[in-house]
């Protein structure tokens, strides 16, 4: 950065403040004075000890000396203190707060007249109506930080005065005042107000009221926030010289962002106007030295808050009177959103850029768009009180995806009050195996910033932590629980981001599909929303879920394609997959039926969950278990399934319209050849074509062959596995008792008419 026109004249203003008076010998008595209003203990006879405190400030005001401060504590003070003595160099009177005391009434404030090395910090002030809240005259080395005032609205004085004050600073305030928040006059010089917000009513009409009038020599308006101001959220007066306004964000109000009212060497950059009535920045009168560069100028005058008074029609940047011969305007951006938009006003005459830059030999490199990227590594960072942070001290990024199209000695600086530049974003997906209780953690989706990502700091939330260059890891914890995963990225640039989530690591009491009885399709997410339809033909990876001990008797059920838990939600809106913690949304009480089904009922909306939603949608809202209520759980085990028998080793094959019955004669496997086994609790298993979806039946007492049409499972369409003992299985229908075979060794439909176990009757379960 270059050295500052304004370090010279700092200098010597401080220099100045610290030989007003000879040091004065160290204070005697402790470091602290207390006042503490509320103490039932407090005199203002002293001593100021926590054990009995003054009673009120301006008790402990007269005695404290340099190098002490006053400690205010709880309670409301309608006082207006003086402060008789001076701090000195390094050993300054500090007036502090602890426990938010107020200083309220309409006399509320503090006087500073003729001292110096004095500190103001942390008080809150309200409702002063009688002058300025803080009045400080004749003063050098004055420090007010982070201080809070709220002014009285009918009143007339500012909430902040410097007269005749030599190297103040206002930091981190907040301040608030119905006509004029910070004056200062003439003879005070070397003030710099930096990181304070200024509010006003918001009043988009034009009239008086100013955020801070500067009429001084050697002010620094840095990184502040302006809101509201009839009048001018900035205003440099005649009298003023070498004003910096820099990294400043101005925004709504009826009157001008920054006005410079024939100042000389007044230096405007990198602030951010948007939303004023009037002009955006405006240099008027006998202005001399003016720079107007890398400020970001959007929507201001006519195009400002739709309240403003239409007669108003200011600019973006306005230059007027003897100003034009020496102001210096570029690296702007500046738009107003009109067509033609008219950005700029040159001794009166208002003008589009390429006017502008035509009429003026100005504004080289000034830009007019609204879109923030056009700022980006574009500023001139050798232009008049350009700073090397922004506004709230950021240092200068490079975009690595961004030309340096800037000036001066760093090419990269961006336009405006703040610097872009871009954190990594962690980001993470956790796949629960609840079987084995461990995560795998996958952060390969994280987005760099600037530089590429070359650290991933993994906390599965146990104790257990890995830091390393790879963005997947796997943990296997030792028992189930509730923990919070987090990852943190870290860029070659040390930029980081964490994100993290909870997770709940649950016992996996088996893994299953739901198949829907009223409509025989197995339940799946589906988007948007990864909202729960039975909809789905066949078992296969979107519709399994493991079904976990979630504990006191209750369920969880966790999608293995999805990630993520399933969530019953109010019952007014369908269930969905969204989660990877289980809280009562995600819990539910298992029902098992007399036939067999499955319901659940949600322990959040206490009702049960049903497909009776368009086209299948999953709800928990219904009051009672119906066929809409109830399902058929297949485990993975026994999804898709075949039988090959072993007398002809040809697979049995069901009909896709359950026009023939079922017969041992492919010699491959396609979906005609495979089957879903329903449990229907006491060992009895339903048999799922997957050819149709339609139960296999052992009809007409089994005098029939076993065909592939039912849309319930009763008595016809239960059978026992039997296993036998050379590792076949054998299949009994509970209708007759009677055994399947694969009549006429296989050259037949099956039929359930047998009452012994032969060949025939054998098969390999696949």
């Amino acid at each position: 950065m270059r050295t500052s026109p304004l370090a010279g004249l700092t200098a010597l203003a401080l220099a100045s403040g610290t030989l007003l008076t000879g040091s004065p010998a160290q204070a005697a008595g402790p470091a602290t004075l207390y006042v503490a209003q509320s103490s039932t203990t407090c005199s203002d006879a002293g001593p100021g000890t926590p054990e009995k405190p003054y009673c009120t400030i301006g008790a402990a005001a007269a005695v404290v000396q340099a190098g002490q401060s006053v400690e205010i504590g709880p309670g409301t003070y309608p006082e207006q203190v003086t402060v008789p003595q001076s701090g000195a160099p390094g050993r300054p009177i500090t007036f502090q707060t602890s426990g938010s005391p107020l200083l309220g009434g309409p006399k509320a404030g503090f006087i500073i007249d003729g001292q110096h090395d004095i500190t103001l910090r942390g008080l809150r002030l309200s409702g002063t109506l009688n002058g300025p809240a803080l009045d400080i005259r004749n003063a050098a080395a004055v420090s007010i930080e982070q201080v809070s005032i709220r002014m009285n609205a009918a009143a007339a004085a500012p909430a902040i005065s410097l007269a005749g004050v030599t190297g103040a600073r206002i930091s981190r305030a907040g301040l608030s005042a119905p006509e004029l928040v910070v004056q200062a006059d003439t003879a005070t010089s070397a003030v710099t107000v930096s990181s304070s917000n200024f509010s006003n009513t918001s009043d988009d009409n034009v009239g008086d009221n100013v955020g801070i009038e500067i009429a001084g020599a050697g002010t620094a308006l840095l990184s502040n926030t302006f809101w509201g101001y009839s009048g001018a959220a900035v205003s440099i007066e005649s009298s003023a010289s070498e004003t910096v306004v820099a990294n400043n964000d101005i925004y709504e109000g009826g009157g001008h962002g920054i006005r410079v009212r024939g100042a000389a060497g007044t230096a405007v950059s990198n602030n951010t106007v948007r939303g004023r009535c009037r002009d955006g920045i405006r240099v008027e009168g006998s202005s001399t030295g003016t720079s107007v560069q890398n400020n970001v100028l959007l929507l201001n005058g006519n195009s400002g808050p739709h309240r403003c008074d239409s007669a108003v029609n200011g600019v973006e940047i306005g230059v007027y009177d003897d100003a034009v011969k020496g102001t210096i305007v570029d690296y702007n951006n500046a738009y107003q959103g009109s067509s033609p938009s008219i950005n700029y006003s040159w001794g009166g005459r208002r003008m589009i850029l390429a006017a502008f830059r035509t009429a003026t030999g100005q504004a080289a490199h000034d830009r007019d768009t609204q879109d923030p990227r056009n700022n980006y590594d574009s500023a001139n960072s050798a232009a008049p009180g350009y700073q090397t942070t922004d506004m709230v001290g950021t240092a200068r990024a490079d975009d690595p995806a961004v030309p340096n199209t800037g000036a001066g000695p760093v090419t990269y600086a961006d336009r405006g009050a703040t610097e872009t530049f871009r954190n990594p974003v962690a980001r993470f997906e956790t796949a629960l195996d609840l079987g084995s209780l461990s995560a795998t953690v996958d952060a390969s989706t994280s987005v760099p910033g600037f530089v590429p990502i070359n650290s991933y700091r993994i906390d599965f939330g146990d104790g257990t932590v890995a830091t390393q260059a790879s963005p997947r890891a796997i943990h296997r914890y030792a028992t189930p629980g509730a923990y919070e995963i987090s990852v943190r990225v870290t860029g070659s640039d040390g930029r980081t981001n964490v994100l993290s989530t909870p997770v709940s690591v649950l016992r996996r009491i088996s893994t299953i599909s739901l198949l829907a009885r009223p409509n025989l399709r197995y339940v799946a997410p589906v988007a948007p929303g990864l909202r729960l339809q039975a909809n789905r033909y066949g078992v296969d990876s979107v519709d399994t879920f493991d079904l976990a001990d979630a504990g006191s008797g209750a369920v969880a059920l966790y999608s293995r394609s999805n990630r993520a838990y399933v969530a019953a939600n109010d019952g007014t809106s369908p269930m969905s997959v969204r989660s990877t913690a289980v809280r009562q949304w995600e819990t539910f009480l298992r029902v098992r039926n007399g036939d067999g089904t499955l319901s659940l009922l949600s322990q959040s909306s206490n009702r049960y969950v049903s497909t009776s939603g368009s086209g299948g949608t999953l709800y928990a809202n219904a009051a009672r278990i119906g066929r809409f209520e109830q399902f058929h759980d297949v485990t993975i085990g026994n999804a898709n399934r075949t039988f090959r028998a072993r007398v002809n080793a040809r697979y049995v094959t069901a009909s896709g319209t359950a026009a023939a019955p079922l017969i041992a004669s492919a010699t491959g496997v396609g979906v005609a050849q495979k089957y879903d086994l329903v449990s229907l609790g006491n060992y009895q298993w339903a048999l799922f074509a997957r050819a149709n979806n339609r139960f296999v039946t052992a009809d007409a007492l089994g005098t029939k062959p076993l065909i592939n049409n039912k849309v319930t499972p009763g008595t016809w369409e239960k059978f026992t596995l039997i296993r036998n003992s050379d590792g076949s299985v054998s299949l009994r229908s509970t209708g007759n008792n009677r055994y399947i075979s694969a009549d006429k060794a296989g050259t037949k439909s099956l039929i359930a008419n047998r009452t012994t176990i032969g060949l025939w009757e054998k098969f390999t379960l696949g």
